[in-house]
């Protein structure tokens, strides 16, 4: 089987159409943050809602679903508030938002005789926490410092795509599909559980067509080049 992994689109539909239509795999993964940034929230709910077999909430999510702060970095914090107010809120509907908090913040699922523990962010924050390759050890540690269970976890929140092995489970981030800061191609992953193998991958797509989409919606030139700069536009 070939499960299409899949994180962080925030409200981008372009790459994440072209990797539905392109990429071949048996079922989806989501790992939050779908909306956000981007010109297109109630477009991109729809997508997953149709084709993501396993969804997990991300902090953007949640912080749309219950009107809370998203508690993301400093750097983009007052970009992310502005489009969350600006476009996110004034486009989503009544069911779109039911959507979002029906999420959960974690989900398990069995391919083929492996487990894998997807959430947003890390098994010990399920929704904040930054786990890179390098903070993995840290990341794999209860509150209190006691070992987590052993499992193969896959995760999103950084749009640092990696894979790697920890305690002989895999540890695996897709990256981001719809607005990467590792590289300017997008990027997502393919587990196939014939060969337990995983697969690190990228795309590129027409991005004038999202520098029009964020130019139909927002009127404030500062915002649309800062917006510009973090899709790599």
């Amino acid at each position: 089987m070939r499960l299409l992994i899949l994180s962080d689109v925030h409200a981008n539909i372009f790459p994440i159409k072209y990797v539905l239509e392109h990429e071949k795999f048996d079922k989806t993964v989501f790992c939050g943050d779908a909306v956000d940034y981007g010109p297109d929230p109630s477009e991109t709910i729809d997508i997953i809602r149709e084709n993501a077999d396993v969804m997990v909430s991300g902090n953007h999510d949640y912080a749309v679903a219950y009107s809370v702060d998203c508690k993301c970095g400093e750097e983009n914090h007052d970009l992310s508030v502005y489009t969350r107010e600006n476009i996110t809120m004034k486009r989503l509907g009544k069911n779109d938002i039911s959507f979002l908090r029906s999420l959960k913040s974690r989900e398990e699922i069995q391919i083929d005789g492996a487990k894998f523990q997807i959430m947003h962010a890390s098994p010990r924050d399920e929704l904040y926490g930054y786990m890179y390759p390098w903070s993995v050890p840290d990341h794999m540690k209860s509150a209190l410092g006691a070992p987590l269970e052993p499992a193969n976890y896959i995760v999103g929140h950084t749009h640092y795509q990696f894979s790697l092995r920890y305690a002989g489970n895999f540890i695996l981030n897709p990256g981001s599909i719809g607005q990467p800061r590792d590289d300017r191609t997008p990027s997502y992953a393919v587990y196939d559980s014939e060969n337990n193998s995983v697969e690190l991958k990228r795309i590129d797509y027409d991005r004038s067509l999202l520098k029009e989409r964020i130019r139909s919606v927002i009127r404030d030139e500062t915002v649309i080049l800062k917006l510009y700069k973090l899709f790599n536009l």
